[in-house]
């Protein structure tokens, strides 16, 4: 008589057997004589609890000493490394996670927030990931990552396991989430003031508003988008109802509305402006790398900027909880939010007293301080064919032929911090059907008291050029003797000639004459430009621009050739020329 023994071996294979029961019976007699004699037996890992070592990976940026809970395992622990790593308890491998504190390696700033990942059962040989990205999935579940992916412009990608910081697009979008829920999650603490909401319920009350938006845009997802951030703030107020005073739960519609025309105007600008500065990412040969270039860059500034900014929770603690309730408010809240977004404070003063009493004098100065700018480089206007236009959206300007952009600059305290007033200068303007990208690597300014009195780029400085569109050229040049770039207009200019430079490629045989003129703008047309200026080594200058004859905050720009790229403050504008 026989009988069928199925083996299983590390449970993916299987072999059948046709063993003698007086066999069998004699192997397993030997088996457990062996056992006695080793003395084995007792410490088997159970089938429900493997013994493989699993490891995962914590990344806003990478998290440094981050404490990472295993929800469904007893609430184990563990801490992450310099790039984010943590192993699993012995025996856990299936567990929803939760990742707190330590340090943002990209930032070098705490992490105040909170991250997610769902309970799915991970295996050996395959790091899950937890980020901003797994935090929207667990808000609506493992069965929506792939559409949340698909919404963020990253279909096909797995959530779960992709390193963000093995990939430009899931970096960027996670960045830019991380930073959206933080400033919604900051914005309900500020207005939870004399409630129960804990911090970890405003992060996850926020987080849950962002991958619902998410999951209900048309097409992908826009995160700076002001209708979406408006969205994201309304529902996180009313998510987390039940932890607001009792004064803003009853008329919550309301509050929320507010809530979201008040903050939503300086969450936008925020979050727009990490989201350009994390545009065209290009990944190096490790992430330490990557993060080193995107430092040099300047495209960490915005990202660290916005970490340390609690503006939004001093915001809504400043208006009284009456005034919150009163849907007529809404469009005076959204004047102030756009003051304050600004860093007008004459407007905010105004905006301010248009709310009749509803705001807390002392505190909404304390605001004003905040966002008002000290120690910077103010664009007084732009010079274009002689004639001198305030610093706007758009700009219709005369004269058939455009060959410079003077930008009139002076400097308020100390914008270089002591150090050099030198920057890296990036333009970029679009006209032809071609794109021209042009980095200075250095421009070294010199003021005389506030005025600017010269802007030199000193010899052995490089350019770095690109071309796309219609033509096609990328070249980096060194210079052999110094170029001047001042203009004495408006008191002192930084003289950026397109002409000029487009002949340092014609000298250098990357253009023809024929070529240069065609990428020359000519009336009449309309084009986009865009200035952006940084410090030398990533290292942040602020610049404000004067607006009516008051001094406001300026846009993030971001300019990139093939060799370089420069984010920082500057301007994006769209000019007309007429003849």
């Amino acid at each position: 008589m026989y009988r069928r023994t199925e083996v299983s071996i590390s449970g993916e294979r299987s072999v059948q057997t046709k063993t003698r029961n007086i066999f069998t019976l004699g192997i397993m007699a030997a088996a457990a004589a062996t056992l006695v004699a080793c003395g084995g037996g007792g410490d088997s890992p159970s089938p429900s609890q493997p013994s493989a070592t699993v490891s995962g990976k914590a990344v806003d940026f990478y998290l440094s000493g981050a404490t990472v809970t295993f929800l469904d395992c007893s609430n184990k622990t563990a801490t992450t490394n310099a790039t984010g790593d943590f192993t699993f308890p012995a025996g856990c491998t299936t567990s929803a996670l939760k990742v707190t504190g330590g340090t943002d390696i990209g930032t070098n700033q705490p992490f105040t927030g909170v991250l997610q990942a769902p309970a799915v059962t991970y295996k050996e040989g395959v790091t899950p990931v937890i980020s901003p990205l797994t935090t929207l999935v667990a808000q609506l579940g493992p069965t929506q990552a792939a559409a949340l992916a698909a919404k963020l412009g990253l279909a096909g990608k797995d959530l779960a396991t992709l390193d963000p910081m093995q990939d430009a697009a899931t970096l960027r979008a996670a960045v830019v989430v991380q930073q959206l829920v933080d400033q919604v999650a900051k914005t309900l603490t500020g207005l939870a003031t004399g409630g129960t909401l804990t911090a970890e319920a405003a992060a996850a009350a926020a987080a849950k508003a962002v991958a619902t938006a998410v999951a209900g845009a048309s097409g992908t997802a826009d995160l700076a988008s002001s209708a979406l951030v408006t969205s994201v703030v309304s529902g996180a107020v009313q998510n987390a109802q039940s932890g607001l005073p009792a004064n803003l739960q009853s008329n919550i519609a309301a509050v929320a509305a507010n809530v979201a025309a008040l903050a939503g105007p300086l969450i936008t600008s925020q979050v727009s402006s990490v989201s350009t500065a994390l545009d065209a990412i290009d990944l190096s040969s490790s992430p330490a790398d990557t993060l080193s270039k995107l430092k040099a860059s300047g495209s960490i500034n915005a990202v660290t900027a916005s970490a340390q900014s609690n503006t939004t929770t001093a915001l809504v603690k400043a208006v009284t909880p009456a005034a919150l309730n009163d849907a007529s408010n809404a469009s005076k809240l959204a004047a102030l939010g756009d003051a304050v977004s600004a860093g007008n404070t004459t407007e905010i003063q105004q905006a301010a007293s248009n709310l009749s009493g509803a705001v807390d004098s002392t505190a909404i100065n304390n605001v004003a301080n905040a966002v008002k700018l000290t120690n910077y480089v103010l664009l007084s206007n732009l010079t274009i064919n002689g004639q001198a236009y305030p610093i706007t959206d758009t700009i219709s300007v005369t004269g058939g032929t455009l060959s410079s952009i003077k930008v009139a600059l002076t400097q308020n305290g100390d914008a270089f911090n002591g150090g050099p007033s030198q920057v890296r200068a990036g333009l970029s303007y679009t006209y032809g059907g071609n794109q021209v990208d042009v980095i200075i690597e250095n421009v070294t300014l010199t003021f005389n008291g506030t005025q600017l009195a010269n802007a030199v780029v000193p010899a052995n400085t490089s350019y770095s050029f690109r071309i796309s569109g219609n033509q096609s050229a990328a070249m980096t040049l060194t210079n052999g003797v110094a170029d001047n770039l001042f203009d004495s207009a408006n008191g002192g200019a930084l003289n950026l000639p397109f002409t000029v430079f487009l002949g340092k490629l014609k000298s250098a045989g990357s253009l023809s004459q024929a070529q240069v003129d065609a990428l020359t703008p000519k009336s009449v047309s309309t084009f986009p430009v865009t200035l952006a200026l940084s410090g030398i080594g990533g290292k942040a200058v602020k610049l404000g621009a004067l607006v009516d004859g008051n001094v406001e905050n300026v846009k993030t720009a971001t300019v990139k050739t093939d060799a370089a790229k420069v984010t920082g403050e500057g301007f994006k504008t769209t000019v007309t020329l007429n003849p």
